[in-house]
């Protein structure tokens, strides 16, 4: 008598609905990622669009360069993954796989090189008020960032690193529990690590920090700790916050998959991806709504809206009263 070493039944059936639940899952959270992303992010773009001689400035360049990748990472990329999260697999073919991979990651480091350089200009701005930067500087900025980004996602196709499906099958990035001796794709996960993350973590937290030290020796100076000085320094906060909210989870399971040979369940593998999409949304609600240009031109657009509507009710309610006024006249002159 032998004994079978196949699972029994169930424990498919349990699997499949455990799998089937994260798709669903998964499928869900993509579309309102995909939803708020394309929505937010038009807003902002449209923003600037209509009110460009405002808001075209050399501070919010590199603000308009990490929204417009956002915006396309919404329009293009979230789709794709969410259509293979609804089939529960890898819906497109291999070739689909190696491109949608090569552009997801050349979006997320340009966002994650946008947010460095917003930091070292921030904290330029502090630090060097008299210093604006021109136009032309900021184009440059802006212009590096994807050559950054380009820097990083190109390797795999000149055959150092790969890319490949993702845990989960739905989605595609880095092949990052791959140990290929052909491809190095050990040094290149390194090299992703440490200026696709590490670096850009060191310069976004040294700026800010370098911002709200700055800020509390000028209030020590001046003898006054400001309302202004607190709501900046929780903005600062907020914006680490989110980052690291959206990629630490992330490089930590590249990382501990890569080098420590962890294996993690599908959901596991998702969340962390989810989380790194999700930036789409909050980055222009932290980065456009605490930035002053954007809050005065939309509290200026919905104050006119609003008195246009008064305005337009108002002589409504004049014109009634007129032509009440008008029909009493008449038929009083009737009834004489």
């Amino acid at each position: 008598m032998f004994l079978s070493t196949r699972p029994p039944d169930d424990v498919f059936i349990v699997g499949e609905q455990e799998m089937s639940v994260i798709y669903i899952f998964a499928a869900t959270v993509l579309g309102i990622i995909g939803f708020f992303g394309f929505t937010l992010n038009l807003l902002v773009l449209l923003t600037v669009v209509k009110n460009s001689t405002v808001l075209w400035t050399p501070n919010n360049v590199i603000l308009i360069n990490m929204v417009a990748g956002d915006f396309l990472v919404a329009a293009l990329g979230t789709p794709v993954t969410m259509i293979s999260a609804i089939a529960g697999t890898w819906y497109w073919n291999h070739k689909v796989c190696l491109w949608y991979a090569w552009f997801m990651t050349t979006m997320g480091f340009a966002s994650i090189g946008n947010l460095t350089v917003m930091a070292i200009e921030r904290f330029l701005l502090v630090k060097c008020p008299m210093k604006i930067l021109s136009i032309r500087q900021a184009y440059i900025l802006a212009f590096l960032v994807w050559i950054y980004a380009l820097s990083l996602s190109l390797p795999p196709f000149f055959n150092w690193g790969k890319y490949g499906l993702e845990a989960g099958n739905i989605s595609c990035s880095v092949s990052w529990e791959v140990h290929d001796p052909e491809t190095h794709n050990d040094t290149y996960i390194g090299f992703l690590f440490v200026f696709g993350f590490f670096l850009p973590v060191i310069i976004i937290i040294s700026s800010y920090y370098g911002i709200i030290r700055r800020l509390k020796n000028v209030s020590k100076r001046i003898g006054q700790n400001n309302r202004r000085e607190r709501k900046i320094t929780m903005m600062v906060y907020l914006m680490i916050l989110a980052f690291l909210i959206a990629w630490l989870p992330y490089a930590i399971l590249a990382l501990a998959v890569q080098y420590f040979y962890v294996q993690t369940s599908h959901i596991v593998t998702v969340l962390p991806a989810l989380l790194a999409k999700s930036s789409i949304c909050y980055n222009p609600i932290i980065y456009a709504t605490l930035n002053v240009q954007f809050c005065h031109t939309w509290k200026n657009f919905f104050s006119s809206y609003t008195n246009s509507r008064v305005i337009n009710n108002t002589g409504m309610t004049t014109m009634n009263n007129i032509e009440m006024k008008s029909r009493k006249s008449l038929i009083n002159r009737t009834e004489r």
